[in-house]
């Protein structure tokens, strides 16, 4: 639970859960260059910090990726300072930075109210992943985040660590 209590004391500090403006305050720079196949990376290059993005992304998986590469800044800075932290390099560590990173993302984007609206309104999974613009995959993170809060529902499970990387 400490990337919960990591998550809400950063929204309440910078008062806003946008990625961009939370990296802007803690002084964490986003850039966005042509990357290929992959989406964006977190790395530090002595005392300054960079997330990564690919520019051909859409705006809203801009904003995941951005959500997830905070949260190796905020979780794993100690990764990045020997090599950058991306799809490719990650599948060779543990999965436990990416999920961690995944969660961290999940919490940050999407606020217990705005879910719970929705599946209140008998949105469908599909469809409420797509009404707060995220990935599948994110929201399936975000209610496992709530399950483990003590919250009682079915949630398909489709989340792997590394999805992401496809």
């Amino acid at each position: 639970m400490h990337i919960l209590n990591h998550v809400s004391n950063l929204v309440k500090k910078y008062k806003t859960n946008n990625p961009f403006e939370i990296a802007k305050e803690l002084n964490t720079a986003v850039v966005f260059h042509q990357l290929g196949n992959l989406k964006g990376y977190y790395t530090c290059d002595r005392r300054f910090r960079y997330i990564v993005i690919n520019k051909d992304l859409s705006s809203e998986m801009q904003r995941v990726i951005c959500a997830h590469e905070l949260g190796h800044d905020r979780l794993h800075q100690c990764y990045a300072k020997y090599t950058p932290m991306n799809d490719y390099s990650l599948v060779d560590m543990s999965s436990k930075p990416e999920r961690e990173a995944n969660l961290f993302a999940a919490e940050l984007l999407l606020p217990d109210s705005d879910v719970f609206e929705g599946i209140n309104s008998n949105c469908s999974f599909h469809a409420l992943a797509s009404t707060l613009q995220v990935p599948i995959e994110l929201l399936d993170f975000k209610l496992q985040v709530l399950k483990k809060k003590g919250y009682q529902f079915l949630a398909p499970q489709v989340a792997k660590a590394n999805f992401l990387k496809g």
